[in-house]
């Protein structure tokens, strides 16, 4: 209704503007016509003065020529405006003698200048359309992001919630196990492994999220140096690609390519993308890395034979909190900071990354770094 309002106030005041301009146009026009017709009077009195009939009215007018473009030009310059006089021989009266009309130039001044004001009311009217519209858009598009936004980290609070349950499910588990039974030695260690991973995973999903405020704050400090970025993936791979949650297949080359970066936070790259295969493919991914280098520039694939991402999820997946579907529907744990992180951390070491099909099943990750 605001925008109607806007829209009503602004139409009513381009009218009153462009009704104003038509009457001043009008009245312009009539003004240089009096004038002329006020100049044309007074000429024709100046003559009548000197009227003398034995010789005509022609060569009156010629006889007094002189005086009457005294006359004419100080008429002009009194009402400031130029007229054309046509002398009509052969009249019998010092009125049809004269024919004095406005200039051409006059007129055309004036309809120039009327023509100006209107295409500027008309230029206002477009621009003025377009902000508006403009503006409800970028509006729209804000409050769509905003609600977004907040739908996100309504999903990001619950599943955060679930994430936090469950290892310190577990690990209360464990412990009125271990303090409650007698448990002989062969399953004793097992428990307490369980434990130990179980408080492994709530660490790191503290890291994680402090480490996102970190980033996204523009806190985190990178120590960037030389580094082989095949044995930063190696050693990612360590800590993930780990028995009882993967028991599929890891294929790295035997290579070496230098780049500037943190260490750390590289590693933390390629463990959530290895995560995120894990979680979505299960434990027999097959994962694959291939490198390729041109024109200064190292492309990283980490291909996997998962379900794949859609293509209206490709641009948003590295969103923060953004997780595909709900927590009502989804089965994947996660937290939706994963990607977002891996995005972020490589904004910093000028590199892109991007998400193409893997056919003929699953998702490739490419990465693009500077080399050195």
């Amino acid at each position: 209704m605001v925008i109607l309002y806007i829209l009503a106030a602004f139409g009513w005041w381009l009218y009153s503007l462009i009704d104003f301009t038509n009457k001043e146009h009008t009245y312009e026009i009539n003004s240089l016509k009096y004038k002329s017709a006020h100049i044309k009077e007074t000429l024709v009195n100046f003559l009548y003065t000197k009227e003398n009939l034995e010789i005509g009215y022609f060569m009156t007018f010629e006889a007094n020529k002189k005086e009457f473009t005294q006359l004419l030009n100080q008429l002009k310059k009194e009402q400031k405006c130029e007229v054309d006089l046509t002398i009509n021989a052969g009249k019998n009266n010092f009125s049809d003698l004269l024919t004095i009309t406005p200039n051409k130039r006059e007129f055309a001044k004036i309809n120039k200048r009327f023509e100006t004001k209107i295409r500027a009311f008309y230029s206002e009217a477009i621009v003025f359309t377009l902000a508006v519209i403009l503006g409800v858009l970028w509006v729209f598009s804000r409050l769509e992001s905003l609600l977004n936004l907040n739908r996100m980290q309504n999903n990001f609070l619950l599943s955060v919630t679930h994430e936090l349950k469950t290892p310190l499910a577990a690990i209360k588990l464990s412990a009125q196990t271990l303090s409650q039974r007698k448990l002989n030695e062969a399953i004793q260690p097992q428990v307490i492994n369980q434990t130990i991973q179980n408080a492994d995973r709530l660490n790191d999903l503290i890291d994680n999220v402090l480490l996102a405020t970190k980033i996204d704050g523009k806190s985190y400090r990178y120590n960037f140096e030389t580094i082989d970025i095949v044995s930063v993936i190696d050693h990612a791979a360590e800590q993930i690609l780990n028995p009882p949650y993967f028991n599929g297949t890891f294929n790295l080359p035997n290579e070496e390519h230098l780049i500037k970066g943190d260490h750390v936070s590289l590693n933390l790259v390629f463990s959530n993308l290895f995560q995120n295969a894990i979680k979505y493919a299960g434990e027999n991914t097959e994962l694959n890395i291939a490198f390729t280098t041109e024109k200064k520039k190292l492309k990283i694939t980490i291909a996997d034979n998962g379900p794949g991402v859609m293509d209206k999820e490709k641009s948003k997946i590295f969103s923060k909190f953004y997780r595909i579907g709900d927590e009502n529907t989804r089965q994947t744990k996660g937290t939706g900071l994963g990607l977002f992180l891996v995005k972020q951390i490589l904004l910093v070491h000028d590199a892109k990354i991007s998400v193409e099909d893997n056919l003929p099943k699953g998702a490739k990750f490419i990465i693009t770094f500077k080399t050195t």
